[in-house]
């Protein structure tokens, strides 16, 4: 298992020096989030969604074509195949967009803390409506103060999988 007290690039840059615990990163608690990674990933999801939503719209069109494919029973399997493909189709598409919009605003969040220079900033809903909006909201973040953002759950499932999961790797010796 790699060594905690080892300099990590992963981990969120810090004001700290060279010297800190971290090799310049004490107090970055968080990790490095990649803003252009996450935004590379919301143009495929759309080109999916638009994929989908096709599949979704054209049953009529695609059925057409097994109109001359000389067997009955397999005009029906493929009319019912492109039936179920089409409702699940647009199911993902459908929630897929909320995805993509979700990733929309984690990616402002994140850019909006970045510059605001928050520390372990995590778009939940309460964080992302502590951001400042408008001239006033930043005006009040920088003359009044900024409120506390709500931490990172510290045991979510995901963290508890990962965990069990590289248990199993762990040096025994």
């Amino acid at each position: 298992m790699a060594d905690p007290d080892a300099p990590n690039v992963n981990r969120a840059p810090s004001e700290g020096g060279p010297d800190g615990k971290y090799g310049g990163n004490e107090g970055a608690d968080g990790y490095k989030v990649e803003i252009a990674a996450v935004k590379a990933l919301i143009s495929p999801l759309e080109e999916s969604v638009v994929g989908a939503r096709a599949v979704k719209n054209s049953q009529e069109k695609l059925t057409a074509y097994l109109q001359h494919c000389g067997a009955p029973d397999l005009l029906e399997s493929g009319k019912a195949f492109v039936k179920a493909w089409g409702f699940g189709m647009g199911e993902l598409a459908d929630h897929a967009d909320v995805v993509v919009e979700r990733l929309y605003e984690a990616v402002a969040g994140y850019m909006l803390a970045d510059l605001m220079r928050v520390k372990d900033f995590w778009p939940s809903d309460a964080n992302m409506a502590k951001l400042p909006s408008g001239a006033a909201g930043k005006w009040s973040w920088e003359h009044v103060g900024a409120p506390e953002m709500e931490k990172r759950p510290g045991d979510t499932a995901l963290a508890k999988l990962a965990r069990q999961a590289l248990g199993e790797y762990e040096d025994e010796s």
